[in-house]
């Protein structure tokens, strides 16, 4: 039987809030919190254990703006589950997995989808992404965008690399990027830091 989340904050009322529904797995990168509302995903948290879920699922609800109601259910993520460790451990080439971003603000919406584009085994520079996103000069935006990115490894900000293809920053620690490059046989990235 699902698990109702009591998560930090709440939306305006009378705002119909969205089901979603969360569950913990462990994968190759560590432990993940993946959330999916209608059948997308709409986040996924790493190193995010029993022992950390009450404080991770507030910072969630936060970060969704109160918009979903988040309950526990292994079985409505279990298919996408597989799907992610799968590919975390090398056995899948591609994710594949539909995903949400329509609760996020505009720009920000908009360089995640540029990211979204992104192949497996390709990179690109944050200059590249704020051309392609309509803002030339807004690398530092798209580096803070990345930053907050909900949906990592399925918007694959790993593959976002500074200019001259310094590896450059991600919110999973550089050796979990140096991982997923590797992993994906990307070119076009070099170890030095930026």
């Amino acid at each position: 039987m699902p698990d109702r989340a009591a998560a930090g904050s709440h939306p305006k009322p009378h705002a119909v809030r969205r089901r979603a529904s969360y569950t913990l797995t462990e994968s190759a990168i560590g432990p993940l919190l993946v959330a999916m509302s209608e059948g997308k995903l709409i986040a996924i948290k790493f190193g995010v254990d029993e022992r950390r879920l009450p404080e991770a699922l507030g910072a969630l609800d936060r970060e969704l703006r109160g918009g979903f109601a988040l309950e526990r259910d292994e079985r409505a993520l279990a298919v996408t589950v597989r799907r992610l460790r799968a590919y975390l451990d090398g056995r899948r080439a591609e994710l594949g997995l539909p995903f949400d971003v329509s609760w996020v603000p505009g720009f920000r919406r908009g360089v995640l989808l540029e990211v979204a584009r992104v192949p497996r085994g390709a990179v690109a520079s944050y200059g590249e992404i704020a051309r392609r996103a309509g803002r030339p000069n807004a690398f530092r935006a798209v580096g803070n965008a990345m930053r907050t990115n909900p949906i990592p490894l399925v918007i694959p900000c790993h593959r976002i690399v500074a200019s001259g293809g310094r590896i450059g920053g991600f919110g999973g620690g550089l050796e979990m990027k140096r991982r997923l490059l590797r992993l994906e046989g990307a070119a076009g990235w070099t170890e030095a830091p930026v």
